[in-house]
């Protein structure tokens, strides 16, 4: 089969079978700027089919830029009204069909097969958030970048 879908750029797609079949994760940053020059998407990741059909999109909408105080507190500006960026170089996808991804607003997102936010974790900062791919162990723990730092998340 050979097929094209246009997805922004500098991704690496997870791929793994769905029944017979296989699907694709991929993020879908469509970058712009607006007359002020702040930047806008809409920030996507998205779900494919075997022929590269979009099954859904999940969008990142959050506006507050973060971070980890020493004390473990999370605080946070209002001050990105285009969102953020995904980060991911490769998103990770667990044996339940679960996607994770990072983006530049420094939370993990976990995604519910059917393209709904199970629940999120916040790294340590936003624009500290580097573009890497996320990995997933054999236990479940979900090993992420950010602020320089790897940071295992589910870890006991």
């Amino acid at each position: 089969m050979t097929g094209s879908h246009d997805f922004g750029w500098d991704t690496t797609p997870a791929v793994f079978t769905e029944g017979s079949d296989y699907r694709i994760v991929i993020k879908d940053n469509k970058h712009g700027r607006d007359t002020n020059g702040v930047a806008w998407g809409p920030f996507f990741v998205m779900h494919l089919d075997a022929n590269l059909d979009p099954l859904w999109r999940f969008a990142n909408t959050e506006t507050m830029n973060c971070l980890r105080a020493p004390d473990g507190t999370i605080q946070c500006v209002d001050d990105h009204p285009g969102g953020f960026e995904w980060c991911i170089n490769a998103p990770a996808v667990d044996r339940d069909g679960v996607t994770y991804g990072n983006a530049e607003d420094g939370w993990v997102y976990a995604i519910n097969p059917d393209g709904s936010l199970r629940d999120r974790f916040f790294l340590e900062r936003a624009l500290g958030a580097a573009y890497t791919p996320l990995a997933i162990d054999g236990k479940g723990r979900i090993y992420a970048m950010n602020n320089g730092r790897l940071i295992v998340v589910g870890a006991n």
